[in-house]
């Protein structure tokens, strides 16, 4: 059988979509992230029967900054930071987000993006 991932940029929108296409048929349960739930049901997907998961994040999940060396605003060219090197880092790590959406994505065959038509969505 397929199975979806669905994500959405908050939990009360995956909450209200799961809702919306499981016709209110669906479970809920914990995932890894004590902040998102996972919601699932059983439909169909290009014809066929499918499982889908639907969850969310809450906020972002990666943050970027400059190495430590450029951090210092008084002391940096900000020329200098055109080429400077960037460190991507778990925005919250209390929230567990990468590791929660890593262990709902084993096993799906699809992922399904439910963003907001904004900036944001598109990191």
């Amino acid at each position: 059988m397929t199975s979806i991932l669905m994500v959405a940029e908050k939990p009360s929108i995956a909450e209200t979509v799961a809702h919306i296409l499981s016709k209110g048929n669906k479970n809920t349960r914990k995932g890894v992230s004590p902040v998102c739930s996972v919601h699932e049901y059983s439909g169909s997907f290009r014809g066929r029967p499918a499982q889908f998961k639907m969850t969310s994040v809450a906020g972002h999940i990666y943050s970027c900054d400059f190495a430590p060396q450029y951090q210092n605003w008084d002391k940096t060219d900000p020329l200098d930071l055109f080429d400077a090197r960037t460190i991507q880092n778990e925005a919250n790590p209390k929230t567990r987000l990468e590791k929660h959406l890593a262990s709902e994505a084993k096993g799906t065959s699809f992922l399904i993006l439910w963003l907001d038509c904004d900036r944001e969505g598109e990191n």
